[in-house]
């Protein structure tokens, strides 16, 4: 295999894992926000305030949680 494609393949994996590891923390924020409006009944936004949860992830974590609503795991 040459370098050059390599290079490609090396730069689809770093993605891949780095959108995984992104993936990972919105999921087990949102399961934190989630469990967490349950025991202290707090709305999404009252319990992220709580958390002190990063305002870029914040869009990510109540869409999330929306779905879960949706499909009624929660």
């Amino acid at each position: 295999m040459c370098n050059l494609s390599q290079v490609f393949i090396d730069e689809g994996l770093a993605r891949g894992m780095a959108k995984g590891r992104d993936e990972g923390v919105i999921e087990g924020q949102s399961l934190i926000v989630i469990k967490m409006m349950k025991k202290i009944n707090k709305t999404v936004d009252q319990v992220m305030d709580l958390l002190d949860i990063d305002e870029s992830l914040r869009p990510s974590i109540s869409k999330f949680i929306k779905a879960q609503c949706d499909q009624n795991e929660i």
